[in-house]
């Protein structure tokens, strides 16, 4: 082999093992500069965002290790299959007791978006221009608590009218009479049958939400109603937030 050839096969060994460390090195510490930059413009926001998502999903909501995980898609519709299961149930159970005491006329239950609504006519609950229940009445409201007990969603209370004036002492207009009328509902399924009062709203809508004509007799005993509903969101998402301890006296 001639000298010239040596020379040139001894060039192509590459370069010496100590710089292939070298490089290695300056690399990783580039890499970690670079990471240690990222961390210094995080969107902190962001960033506890992820980390409340991390402590929720590993460690439960309160942050405490329970073993239990978020559920998953799959048990979520089971979870949501359960709960129309049940409203399903409430609405039978409340249709059939409307057949077999023959209380069509003035009882009616359907299933809508919201949830189960029972419309009960005021000629079963009040008398004209009153709001105190009338005793024919309480049986079937005292049937209508005993289904409601099956399930905790939250309980809607309507009061509706319909629009011939009133200007009494205690009822100076509409307004106030489905008010009245709608809170006497709720007072009696809570105190009476004891109810849990976290679970109920009150509303008086007068006769601004007919239903049928006021034009008639019988279209405004239609608008004259208490619709009961059991609506579709359960009574912890309706509370949204954490009991308040009273101060205790």
């Amino acid at each position: 082999m001639s000298k010239a050839r040596a020379k040139a096969a001894g060039g192509e060994k590459g370069a010496p093992l100590w710089m292939v460390t070298f490089s290695d090195m300056m690399t990783l510490l580039l890499a970690f500069f670079i990471l240690l930059f990222s961390f210094s413009v995080v969107d902190q926001h962001r960033f506890e965002e992820v980390m409340a998502s991390m402590r929720v999903t590993f460690l439960g909501a309160e942050g405490v290790l329970e073993g239990a995980i978020e559920p998953s898609e799959r048990e979520l519709d089971d979870i949501k299959r359960e709960s129309v299961g049940e409203m399903v149930i409430v609405y039978e159970t409340i249709r059939a007791f409307i057949q077999e005491k023959d209380l069509a006329e003035v009882m009616d239950v359907r299933m809508e978006e919201r949830g189960v609504v029972l419309e009960i006519a005021d000629a079963l609950l009040f008398d004209p221009k009153k709001a105190d229940l009338r005793p024919e009445s309480l049986h079937a409201l005292s049937y209508v608590a005993d289904a409601l007990r099956r399930i905790n969603n939250q309980i809607i209370i309507e009061g509706h009218t319909d629009n011939l004036p009133i200007n009494t002492f205690l009822f100076p207009s509409n307004w106030e009479l489905s008010v009245g009328r709608a809170v006497a509902v709720a007072r009696y399924l809570i105190e009476a049958k004891a109810l849990e009062p976290t679970r109920f709203m009150v509303v008086g809508f007068g006769e601004f939400h007919p239903v049928a004509t006021n034009l008639t007799v019988e279209g405004r005993a239609k608008n004259r109603r208490v619709n009961i509903i059991i609506s579709t969101l359960e009574n912890d998402i309706f509370l949204g937030g954490e009991d308040i301890d009273e101060p205790s006296s």
